[in-house]
């Protein structure tokens, strides 16, 4: 995939993934959820990194 439109994608749904990930474990809003807590967190984590990644490795492949 070389369009970096979705590697913004994975980021923004990362951030969301980790926001809601803090939400559940710390009982702010959604209730205390813990296995689905550090779930999303995880995902969360392994989509903004992917990202990220993508992000470069499309970069350095076009120039």
């Amino acid at each position: 995939m070389t369009n970096p439109t979705t590697y913004y994608g994975a980021i923004v749904l990362g951030v969301i993934a980790v926001i809601a990930g803090v939400m559940m474990l710390n009982n702010i809003v959604l209730g205390y959820h813990g296995k689905l807590g550090l779930g999303a967190l995880v995902v969360g984590v392994l989509l903004v990194i992917l990202g990220i990644v993508g992000m470069f490795m499309a970069r350095s492949r076009v120039s």
